[in-house]
């Protein structure tokens, strides 16, 4: 009989910059990137550093495609919930973090997405997540989106 260790998750890690510095540009393209990973089969979880992001986000997934329901709330329940915004840790294997700081539990995801924007706050913090990850031996991608209409 052989025993066989399960490998350590390694998540994927992409970093999405983007041209434009405000908040709502930031807020946009992560509901275009939530919905679109929930489309793809993914339970994601938006992690905020402050409860006004989370409403934010929150209130702009009711409205963002008028058209169709965008399955989403502030509470996971039981992890049935796809897409989940909270500023404490949440189930999903997508972690969009729009927080300051590393997700405490950044090794236990599948996928990580760092949205970073020009305003110089949020750049300044990317950059040193990007850092932190190397440092965990972790090799980020990144992606430059220039045009916001078509990420």
């Amino acid at each position: 009989m052989t025993l066989t260790v399960a490998e350590p998750k390694v998540p994927r890690i992409d970093f999405y910059i983007l041209a434009a510095d405000t908040t709502e540009a930031r807020t946009h393209f992560c509901c275009r990137l939530a919905t679109k990973a929930w489309r793809d089969g993914h339970r994601v979880f938006i992690r905020t550093d402050s409860e006004a992001t989370a409403d934010a986000i929150d209130a702009l997934l009711w409205t963002a495609q008028p058209s169709s329901f965008i399955p989403h709330g502030r509470q996971s329940h039981d992890g049935e919930t796809p897409i989940v915004i909270d500023t404490a840790p949440q189930p999903g294997d997508l972690l969009i973090n729009l927080a300051q700081d590393m997700p405490e539990d950044w090794q236990q995801r599948q996928r990580i997405a760092e949205i970073i924007t020009a305003n110089p706050e949020i750049r300044d913090a990317g950059r040193q997540r990007y850092r932190e990850y190397h440092r965990a031996g972790k090799k980020p991608h990144t992606h430059d989106i220039a045009d916001q209409e078509h990420a």
